[in-house]
């Protein structure tokens, strides 16, 4: 159960611990005496150095998390902005409404936010005792005064003055006794001191951290409400939460805190939710969480895992509409590790690791005792989908792994040192970013986020679970090559290494499995299929494959013919989407041109002529004619798969004589 899996996650990197605090950026300090009065006329100014040496606004600090979602009207706890603290617009520093009942709409928000922030403060005070909140209470009386409606702020180190830059006026607070010495309010998160000391929650002994905890866990789990609108109790009963098989403590009506960093997804999403006004959600009377009964902390411990695993970069991948998660049960190196060989590593990277998998990082004991897991999550709206989960042993996930990359290993038509080791800002072609592409058709707005879903989840499970891509999936990838055949464009190339990659990787597993089929069978009558695809150049009698070894023999003779000059559309440009479906429409026709072509070639360079109609005759001595004296026959049509077998013929022979070419050059720069 991947809930469980994520709640153990949580668990063992204690990420509940200290979740009811974060650290926040907090640019001015308003600073108070015990009375609640301004110990200065200014605010006090907080800044960092930056990696630059350079001087740099805001101060990072640990401070309460906002407890529960805020859609508008509420505010963070010690620290907000200069509506929330200090009832004054942040844009234009007019008073804010003081009743949100009687606020205009637009100041509505506005209103909440300022009452919310002080509510807080005085909860606090009547729980803790604090002389701190007691402060802070004083000086809320003191110089934030309720006047016709508004919130009228008695502070002289308020003022708006012109920005130096555009002239427009701005809000801003003086920080220092001269009167340049000021910050603009607009983007500042105001906090407070009291007898100078700042109101923060770094002191693990401050005995308002252990209040703050304790009302945390009370917020973040209220639904939201309206003012004045009736608040459900949360579920006291004894149920079995299904997340940890515990029994008797509350149960969470909807399981916060929400899901952030799936792609397309709204502010706030949610791996589970009911809806309470959904009858659909509210059977046999129970409403909103008690329908799967799952205990608040439970419920908090695999949001916070999964929002933790979609903010490190090294745990998730984000590819289109998918999220991919990675995480093992014991060593997070290890599924950095997965992530990085699945979407990163460049081929001879990923050789180097499986030579020695994990070297130096873990024992063989411990990878034994290793447990991979894996999840993909795509939004609808409000809503996270769950497209793939995947738990497994480490060791298993690796064979896979190997397999997955024997299977797309394919010979490059670009010599080994433009093919095989990364260059920056490359993408690595067997990495599933670059297959996935290559099954997508292009155009002008050529963006990730046309990727599709399936296809992505099929080949993390592929790669992970060794499953078989569907045939289908050559149709676009094939459609793709034809279209970029014609057009040859650099942004576009033909012959990138992915796409025969990921065609021969289907061919493979397609085979593999018709092969398994036939041993599970243990039908001597029924043929096996015989044609595996390999890496490099096969010798088989597969005729859809050597009939696109022998398109690109025919154009390698045009070529030749015509000096290697581009002179037009050629028999490729022309003729592949026939060749490649229907090849005795075409083959007749390229086999008679060939005899012209190969004339001229004899004439100009015999022994080149040789060489190209030796290959030709080795290929089509494996298309037997139906009688004697007549031609060599044709396939009337190919089927999707052999369509595909058809590509990486052509190419994996493209790739052949481009190789010989370059070793036939560097013998005669030797002599």
């Amino acid at each position: 159960m991947f809930l469980k899996a994520l709640y153990d996650y949580a668990v063992r990197r204690r990420l509940l611990d200290g979740f009811p605090l974060e650290t926040r950026d907090i640019h001015l300090l308003i600073p108070l005496n015990r009375a609640g009065e301004l110990r200065f006329a200014h605010l006090l100014p907080l800044t960092h150095l930056d990696a630059n040496g350079k001087v740099r606004p805001g101060q990072e600090h640990l401070m309460p998390r906002f407890a529960g979602s805020n859609s508008g009207g509420k505010a963070h706890f010690l620290a907000a902005d200069t509506v929330a603290v200090l009832g004054r617009n942040k844009d234009t520093g007019e008073p804010v409404p003081a009743d949100p009942k009687t606020a205009p709409r637009a100041l509505n928000n506005q209103s909440k936010a300022f009452q919310h922030f002080w509510q807080q403060i005085e909860d606090a005070l009547e729980s803790t005792q604090d002389a701190r909140f007691a402060a802070l209470l004083a000086f809320r009386r003191h110089y934030l005064i309720e006047k016709d409606g508004k919130i009228e702020s008695d502070l002289s180190f308020l003022e708006s003055r012109p920005n130096k830059k555009t002239g427009k006026p701005e809000f801003v607070a003086r920080t220092g006794p001269e009167s340049q010495q000021c910050y603009a309010l607009k983007k500042a998160t105001l906090a407070f001191s009291v007898d100078g000391q700042p109101l923060t929650l770094e002191d693990e002994n401050d005995p308002l951290r252990r209040y703050w905890f304790a009302t945390y866990t009370k917020l973040a789990f209220q639904e939201n409400v309206d003012d004045g609108s009736p608040e459900s109790e949360p579920d006291k009963s004894p149920s079995v939460c299904l997340i940890t098989g515990n029994m008797g403590q509350p149960i969470a009506r909807s399981h916060k805190p929400p899901i952030k960093g799936v792609p397309r997804q709204t502010p706030y999403a949610y791996l589970v939710s009911f809806a309470e006004d959904s009858p659909a959600f509210s059977s046999y009377g129970f409403t909103m969480g008690e329908n799967a009964p799952v205990s608040e902390t439970a419920a908090a411990a695999y949001a916070l895992a999964l929002n933790h695993l979609l903010e490190d970069e090294l745990l998730h991948y984000n590819l289109g509409p998918l999220a991919v998660c990675f995480w093992a049960k014991e060593h997070d190196d290890a599924a950095r590790q997965i992530n990085w060989l699945l979407n990163k590593a460049y081929p001879e990277q990923v050789k180097a690791f499986l030579r020695q998998p994990f070297e130096g990082s873990f024992d063989r004991e411990v990878l034994k005792r290793e447990h991979l897991y894996i999840i993909g999550l795509v939004a609808n709206k409000a809503r996270l989908v769950v497209t793939h989960w995947l738990s497994q042993p480490l060791e298993q996930a690796l064979e896979h792994f190997r397999l997955w990359e024997e299977d797309l290993e394919v010979v490059s038509l670009k010599p080994k040192s433009d093919g095989a080791t990364p260059r920056a800002g490359q993408q690595s072609p067997y990495a599933i970013p670059s297959l996935t592409r290559v099954s997508l058709r292009r155009s002008k707005d050529q963006e990730d986020k046309r990727l599709i879903t399936e296809r992505i989840v099929r080949l993390y499970r592929a790669a992970m679970e060794g499953i078989s891509l569907p045939v289908t999936m050559l149709k676009p990838i094939l459609d793709e090559f034809h279209s970029a055949l014609v057009k040859n464009s650099e942004k576009n190339p033909p012959f990138a290494l992915s796409r025969f990659a990921l065609i021969k990787l289907i061919l493979v597993r397609l085979e593999r499995q018709r092969q398994e089929a036939v041993a599970l069978a243990d039908d001597s009558t029924r043929k096996e299929g015989d044609f595996m695809p390999t890496s490099q150049l096969a010798d088989t009698s597969d005729p859809a494959y050597n009939l696109g070894r022998l398109l690109a023999v025919l154009e390698g003779l045009q070529a030749k013919y015509h000096n290697y000059e581009k002179k037009g559309a050629g028999i490729v440009e022309r003729y592949y989407g026939t060749a490649s479906s229907a090849p005795a429409t075409v083959f007749p026709i390229l086999c008679r041109l060939a005899r012209h072509h190969l004339s001229k070639v004899r004439k100009e360079d015999e022994p080149a002529a040789k060489g190209i109609e030796a290959r030709m005759t080795e290929i089509m001595s494996k298309f037997q004619p139906t009688q004697a004296g007549k031609p060599p026959h044709f396939p009337h049509i190919l089927t999707l798969e052999e369509q595909g077998r058809f590509a990486l013929g052509f190419y994996q022979q493209k790739a052949a004589d481009a190789q010989a070419i370059r070793d036939a050059k560097e013998k005669e720069s030797q002599t």
